[in-house]
């Protein structure tokens, strides 16, 4: 599922740098019923965004961004094998580039 190339493991800046706006963001995850592996993603990645510093007047915990991004790592069947906020950032990069 992942690889270990350094080129393939972004910073937040990298992975987040065509990141819909925060709030645009919290509607789509408030709007959605279908809560799966995407909804998952974004709200993770969003999470970890607010976590990093990256979002202006919003934060959220580090152990907060942790926990979802440990619960999409499970939901992947990722091997425990890395940071798991590394993790969100990779697929969320993935994700972006190819939606």
């Amino acid at each position: 599922m992942f690889e270990n190339d350094v080129t393939d493991w972004p910073n937040a800046i990298q992975a987040y740098a065509s990141a819909p706006e925060h709030g645009s963001e919290l509607v789509w995850l408030s709007n959605t019923e279908d809560r799966g592996r995407e909804w998952l993603l974004r709200r993770a990645a969003l999470w970890d965004r607010m976590a990093h510093g990256l979002i202006p007047g919003y934060t959220a915990t580090t152990s907060d961004a942790f926990r979802l991004a440990c619960r999409l790592m499970a939901l992947d069947g990722a091997v425990v094998g890395c940071n798991p906020r590394a993790y969100v950032r990779q697929q969320y990069a993935r994700w972006a580039t190819n939606r």
